[in-house]
């Protein structure tokens, strides 16, 4: 193995997503990919990089990207050129507001009751890239099924819908109550009767029922904040429900703020809320 050379400013160069692999010969370049998504038409320009520049293989990474491994220091500026070409931006890492994560959400997830991959882009678009304390990843699930895992990051955001039911146009055939995966419904005197303390706003009962009896009452995100996984995980605290995306983006704002005017050195999200205290938290980030 070589030793690295003086010169080079590794961690410039893992910021702008080219990470030094084991053998510091090598480096694999980070594409940034919100949502997950990508236009089938780039792949092959993503496979002639792979092939020229590396060893003809590609890697996707845990937060939806996709990296090029083994390329060589001296050929990361041409491959990069190749790529931007392409429309192919730098995935974003070390201390950073990291590429946006999401689930497939409408219109494709029949359970979806969002466009998380909208959402998701539009926050990017936003924030991705900035330079933080520490490692910031912000995610959009579309519904609480929360296949984007938004109590594993320091922003997740679940969208959920609350039921209300119309009596009259409700004919008791139980068919809610019965697919209801929570036991938040159960009939009574002919009707169902929702405990709102057991209930997930995942609309099951609003998609299933057969006469249009459960409508939406209120429809946005639940908001979790402060997650993290690896060597010390912690579940993000829910701090807000049925927010829009208007509000989501203040959320994020705030929160921002709050984690650079406040954090300490290194110091990830999560540790920040544990030592201000969820509710100060909570006051500082949420419309008043």
């Amino acid at each position: 193995m070589t030793t690295p050379t003086p010169s080079i400013d590794y961690a410039a160069l893992k910021s702008g997503g080219i990470i030094m692999q084991k053998d510091d010969d090598f480096f694999a370049i980070r594409l940034r990919l919100p949502g997950g998504s990508i236009s089938a038409d780039l792949l092959p320009r993503i496979a002639g990089v792979a092939q020229k520049y590396g060893r003809g293989e590609v890697r996707l990474t845990a937060q939806q990207g996709i990296e090029i491994p083994w390329v060589r220091f001296g050929e990361i500026e041409a491959a990069r050129k190749e790529l931007d070409d392409a429309g192919l931006a730098m995935g974003p890492c070390g201390p950073r507001f990291r590429t946006v994560t999401a689930c497939p959400g409408l219109p494709v997830c029949r359970r979806a009751l969002a466009d998380s991959q909208s959402f998701a882009l539009k926050i990017d678009q936003r924030f991705g890239g900035l330079l933080l304390p520490h490692k910031f990843k912000a995610t959009v699930s579309a519904c609480p099924n929360a296949c984007s895992r938004p109590q594993e990051s320091e922003i997740g955001f679940c969208a959920t819908a609350r039921p209300r039911l119309d009596a009259d146009a409700c004919i008791g055939c139980g068919l809610c109550a019965d697919i209801c995966k929570e036991k938040a419904l159960a009939q009574k005197d002919g009707k169902p009767l929702l405990d709102m303390s057991r209930c997930l706003f995942c609309a099951d009962c609003i998609k299933s029922c057969p006469t249009d009896a459960w409508k939406t009452d209120r429809m946005g995100y639940a908001v979790y904040a402060g997650g993290r996984m690896g060597r010390h995980a912690e579940i993000a605290a829910k701090i807000a429900d049925f927010v829009d995306e208007e509000h989501g983006m203040r959320i994020i704002e705030r929160c921002l703020d709050l984690y650079l005017k406040h954090s300490e050195k290194r110091e990830r999200l999560c540790d920040l809320i544990i030592r201000v205290g969820i509710d100060e938290f909570k006051a500082a980030v949420l419309d008043q």
